[in-house]
């Protein structure tokens, strides 16, 4: 019997060919969007470069090492610069700086995928804030990057304090670690600006520490023990990792504590404690990918970089334990590290500490 062809139905040879046409769109389509998501990002190689190598980047006076500066525009704004000049004696301002994490840029702050505006252009909107951005070599010690803090808003504030009513601090990760180094100097030194510091946000920030880095230091320890030439060579590069991430390993603020003898020991912390600031609100915000905020993976994973025991910090902890009340420590559970960047109830927590200093 002769079959009959159905018009509707195509065959094996069309079929085939509208395979190959959408595996080939599809492909094209991904071609684009890596192509484009690369071309957004592009601007966190130097940042990254500097959380590696930073230190030896600074101490090589290498043109690739990021100087601390605050960010207008895309670019460095000195504190005499005609942009800074113009922002501050235009009238009095409320101030938030916002300081980005290793290998980090101000952009995180500024906007995200999809034309999404960050948190620095949210509550310039809504509260009518002025936001200062802060870029920084993250693989420099935190706390030469606390002191040099400490010291750019000494001299901005010199310069225009009359026309900044309060001063409001954001940080994520390890600018958390480098916003309270800073208080630490700040307050040594008798830093007018610390007196108009009326806030700090730390968002993720590894109080305690980073069980990354602790993993890091453990490895490199075993490989230096076995006696062989490759686990030599390898130990070697992992030691050569920057002072900014050996620092997180516990968290270090001060100098004392990374030069400290035993500053590379595996079991015990050997750090300066450095208290809250008296008379600023803190709000400390730990995130946790599991939904669970009290599980074991939860206490030291927590967002998959910090966890939740070290985000919420030992100091921090000791104050609320004191019954001190302008520490606020806050858990978000199924948020991870980089999502506290971009998520709704974190938001809402320091846009309300903002409104309530």
């Amino acid at each position: 019997m002769e079959s009959e062809s159905t018009p509707s139905t195509p065959g094996f040879w069309s079929r085939l060919g509208v395979g190959f046409k959408q595996a080939a769109r599809a492909s094209a389509d991904g071609a684009k969007y890596l192509y484009r998501t690369a071309d957004e990002n592009r601007h966190y190689l130097l940042p990254a470069l500097n959380g590696l190598v930073g230190d030896k980047l600074a101490e090589a006076k290498h043109a690739l090492a990021i100087p601390m500066s605050l960010r207008l525009d895309g670019a460095d704004a000195a504190l005499d610069s005609p942009q800074i000049t113009t922002l501050f004696k235009a009238k009095k301002r409320v101030a938030v700086l916002f300081l980005h994490g290793l290998m980090g840029d101000e952009i995180q702050w500024q906007a995200h995928p999809g034309d999404v505006p960050g948190y620095g252009p949210r509550l310039a909107a809504e509260l009518g804030v002025t936001p200062l951005y802060l870029r920084y070599n993250t693989g420099r010690h935190i706390s030469l990057n606390g002191r040099d803090l400490a010291d750019l808003l000494d001299r901005l504030f010199r310069k225009y304090g009359s026309h900044i009513e309060r001063l409001h601090i954001v940080a994520h990760s390890m600018g958390g670690l480098v916003t309270r180094s800073a208080g630490y100097y700040g307050t040594k030194a008798k830093h007018g600006w610390v007196q108009k510091l009326k806030s700090v946000a730390l968002l993720g920030a590894p109080n305690d520490g980073s069980y990354l880095e602790k993993a890091g230091r453990l490895t490199t320890f075993i490989l230096r023990r076995i006696w062989t030439l490759p686990t030599h060579i390898i130990a070697r590069i992992a030691e050569e990792r920057s002072d900014g991430i050996q620092d997180l390993r516990w968290g270090y603020l001060t100098d004392e504590d990374w030069q400290h003898a035993q500053a590379d020991d595996l079991i015990t912390a050997h750090r300066k404690h450095v208290p809250p600031l008296a008379n600023v609100r803190y709000l400390v915000l730990a995130g946790t990918l599991p939904l669970d905020a009290r599980s074991l993976v939860a206490l030291y994973f927590g967002d998959g970089l910090v966890g939740r025991k070290s985000a919420s910090g030992e100091a921090f902890r000791e104050a609320r334990a004191r019954g001190e009340e302008f520490v606020e420590t806050r858990v978000l559970t199924g948020v991870s590290h980089l999502g506290l960047l971009n998520h709704a109830d974190a938001y809402a927590l320091v846009k309300d500490l903002i409104q309530k200093t």
